[in-house]
């Protein structure tokens, strides 16, 4: 019996034997395999077969998802391809797994620095640095992570001995684009900006695809008043880029500035090429017929191009232009059922994405946004990728308070079209939503940079600099989209603005003599405007009295101007005088509604409380729908303790605008007032749901919500609405903020929010329990007394459970034990 045991035994050894050589064997299989594809693939890159090449590699990864080499040597031939998402993320995979690698730490930050990704770039960089100081390419890289740090800090001694240096590596190392591009940034923002120009072209030589290269040289050529230049390089970009929608835009002002209509159209109908071709080039000719001469010549261009690709996915796209431009010319319902048609004949692909997306922006016009939502999904299902489809679906992703989930759809458009400045501002509007102001700053400065300096990118990332008081940047920015567009109406008014506010009465009559030579209603207007300003903010207050009452009397001033001569001389504390001049203007335009409101303003401001009333009914009266005259009516009702006549007159207007949101905010404030708090948030819901990015609805609703409700979900909604309120300065701002912060449990940040809130409001008391409550929670007893004993004191007798419970709180810290 023994010996079969034995056998058995020995059996059982061979077996365990022969499965493991066979599992060792699988293993190098793998590893054999995988080196072998490898070595493939560097035949076929040797041999210039680049896709081969790519498929061996792809294969090594089946095998070893960890081969280095297989790794970098498909990252650098997608790179040389020019396929820069795949080139990043396959080197940020290389990083994942080898993170130590400097030279793949370089080129991430130099792809970052290019993308104008700059915290990936600290990112990389700085690990680069670590790692190989002087390695090839890294001095570049740790010289443009210095530069942007000292234009940053606005530290010009730095900036320039850094520029320096980079002209001092550009010697050594010619081909070194980022040192080049310092080099080319310090020039261009020179006095001498024109010496830049050679730099730019040896840098398009190494980059003739750069976008933001061609952007800067066309800059510097308005800047130097080199209009034919700017002719010549409009031109250029045209040609390089005919899928570029503002290189397109800024070359028809060219043209349309120069008169040249003509020239024009013989420009883009030669890129254009057979009408049969590619639609891009044709729908350019169309928008430049429709500036230039009008609807009829681009719906003549339409019908020739439908005619000539009948029954082609070319025809489907231009009736569904025909059917846009019958939308903005007021017929909507013909033309959302015109662009229906054509889907439901059109065979899919991507002209029906295209013209989807069209209608999808009509539905959401018209009100329609489950039907728009319903077919930009329909879009992004056959292509994850579509930039217009991302864009919209951001959009209300920004709008419903998800701006991360934006931000990756936004990420993944960029992907696609980097130069696009409306994705950037998109971008920028998640971030701000998402309270990151750093980063929404940075997207708004990057839409200016590859927009060319556009007028409206520029205007709203000049907005942004001043309401965070950077008047200087702000008005570097406006100076440059002057340049670009000498008589757009926006940029100079911002520009005045500005010079006024600073007292820089020169450069704002100059601005003034600018808007007086553009012959448009709204130029000419906004130059009046900006002179009576001028002498009036000089306190030249008769001069300015007599310029605007001769250009009332040549019927060339408008009611702002009027407003002007009244507030002048109410504030010189001659109220009469502005009765007399005001009467004097309705003898003879008796029935003008406006200068009756005026005149209802003014009874008021002097105490007249029956004559305002009685205007203010009048014209209530002859136009219910009119907004203003109920509100006026509304204040002076509920500042004379007439608060049951106040909410008559509200409701009244309510009736017949709805959705008002200035009557729908006085409703939501009375409703607070009378405690009916449920009631004020379904108000402001109402409001919010309208406009999301009003910041004040966001920041009442966001208040109302945390002070009155203590579920889960309620917080979680009012987090998610105050999250834009992040680093603010305004104290009612704060105050909100801070106290989410505390009901999340976050103290400390709550602290840093509700300290300056409460030295901003010392007379409210919720603000003063807030900040009462989260001394309380941090251990400070003494503040917490302090704090919490005003805060009672500042209540009086007010009902809200809050101050109660702040008694309980002293109660519970004067019977503890003290130290």
């Amino acid at each position: 019996m023994r010996e079969p045991r034995s056998m058995s035994r020995y059996l059982f050894h061979v077996v365990f034997t022969l499965f493991a050589a066979l599992a060792l064997a699988g293993c190098q299989s793998a590893e054999e395999k995988a080196e072998s594809y490898y070595q493939s693939g560097l035949e076929l890159l040797a041999a210039g077969d680049e896709e081969r090449a790519l498929v061996e590699f792809r294969n090594v990864f089946q095998y070893n998802g960890f081969h280095k080499e297989a790794r970098r040597a498909y990252a650098d031939t997608v790179l040389k391809q020019g396929n820069i998402q795949d080139a990043y993320s396959q080197y940020l995979r290389l990083i994942e797994q080898y993170p130590d690698t400097p030279e793949v730490r370089r080129i991430l930050a130099e792809l970052a620095i290019n993308n104008g990704d700059w915290t990936e770039a600290e990112r990389h960089g700085n690990e680069a640095i670590r790692l190989a100081p002087e390695g090839p390419g890294v001095r570049a890289v740790a010289l443009a992570l210095g530069y942007r740090k000292a234009v940053q800090d606005r530290d010009d001694t730095t900036r320039a001995a850094l520029a320096e240096e980079a002209r001092a590596l550009l010697a050594e190392t010619p081909d070194s684009r980022i040192a080049l591009r310092i080099v080319i940034d310090q020039l261009a923002t020179s006095p001498n900006p024109a010496a830049a120009l050679p730099e730019i072209d040896r840098a398009l030589v190494l980059d003739p695809d750069a976008m933001d290269l061609h952007v800067a040289k066309l800059r510097i050529l308005a800047e130097t008043n080199d209009v034919a230049g700017a002719g010549v390089q409009l031109k250029t970009m045209v040609e390089r880029f005919p899928d570029n929608i503002e290189a397109r835009s800024a070359l028809i002002a060219w043209y349309m500035s120069e008169g040249d209509i003509d020239g024009a159209e013989a420009f883009m109908r030669q890129l254009a090429g057979d009408p049969k071709g590619p639609v891009e080039g044709h729908v350019a000719v169309i928008q430049l017929l429709r500036a230039a001469r009008g609807v009829e010549a681009a719906a003549v261009e339409l019908d020739r191009l439908i005619a000539a690709n009948e029954g082609t996915s070319n025809a489907d796209l231009y009736l569904a232009l025909d059917a846009v431009i019958d939308f903005e010319g007021g017929k909507q319902t013909e033309a959302i059922a015109a662009i229906e048609a054509v889907l439901a004949k059109a065979t899919p692909g991507d002209q029906t994405r295209r013209i989807k997306t069209m209608l999808a922006k009509m539905l959401e016009t018209t009100g329609n946004s489950v039907g728009a939502r319903a077919h930009i999904e329909e879009v992004l299902a056959e292509d994850a990728s579509n930039v217009e489809a991302l864009k919209m679906r951001a959009g209300w992703l920004i709008e419903g308070d998800r701006p991360g989930e934006a931000i990756v759809d936004l990420r993944a458009a960029l992907g696609q079209a980097p130069r696009d400045a409306s994705i950037l501002t998109l971008m920028a509007a998640a971030h701000e939503r998402d309270g990151s102001l750093d980063l929404a700053g940075e997207r708004l400065a990057l839409a200016v940079e590859v927009s060319g300096a556009a007028p409206q990118e520029s205007l709203r990332y000049a907005q942004f600099l001043l309401q965070q008081g950077r008047v200087q940047v702000a008005d570097s920015v406006l100076t440059d989209a002057r340049r670009v567009t000498p008589g757009h109406v926006g940029v100079l008014a911002m520009l005045a603005d500005i010079a006024l506010n600073a007292q820089d009465w020169p450069r704002a009559e100059e601005i003034a003599e600018t808007l007086a030579q553009i012959a448009t209603p709204e130029a000419e207007t906004a130059s009046r405007t900006l002179r009576a300003a001028l002498l009036l903010g000089q306190n030249r207050t008769e001069d300015g009295l007599a310029f605007l009452e001769e250009q009332v009397a040549e019927g060339g001033g408008d009611l702002a101007a009027i407003q002007m001569i009244l507030q002048a001389r109410i504030g010189s504390g001659k109220p009469e005088e502005a009765r007399s001049y005001l009467d004097g203007e309705l003898a003879k335009r008796p029935d003008d509604p406006e200068l009756r409101l005026l005149s209802a303003g003014l009874h008021a401001l002097m105490g007249e409380i029956a004559q305002a009333e009685a205007l203010f009914r009048a014209l209530i009266a002859e136009d219910p729908g009119a907004e203003l005259p109920a509100r006026l009516l509304y204040g002076l009702l509920r500042g004379n303790g007439r608060e049951a006549e106040a909410t008559e007159v509200l409701a009244a207007a309510l009736a017949v605008q709805p959705d008002a949101a200035s009557l729908l905010w006085m409703q939501a404030g009375e409703l607070e007032q009378a405690g009916d708090i449920d009631g004020a948030i379904a108000v402001y819901e109402e409001m919010y749901s309208k406009d999301s990015s009003n910041v004040v609805v966001a920041n009442n609703l966001a208040s109302l919500i945390t002070t009155y409700r203590d579920d889960p979900d309620s917080l979680a909604r009012a987090t998610a609405i105050a999250r834009r309120l992040k680093d603010t300065d305004v104290p009612a701002f704060q105050d909100t903020y801070g106290w989410i912060a505390y009901r999340n449990g976050n103290h400390d940040e709550a602290l840093t929010y509700l300290e300056p809130a409460a030295v901003g409001l010392p007379n409210d008391p919720l603000t003063q329990f807030h900040l009462g409550m989260t001394y309380l929670a941090l251990g400070r007893s003494e503040d917490a007394r302090r704090v919490l004993t005003s805060a009672v004191e500042l209540a009086g007798d007010s009902p809200l459970p809050q101050f109660e419970a702040a008694r309980q709180a002293l109660a519970g810290l004067q019977s503890a034990p003290q130290p």
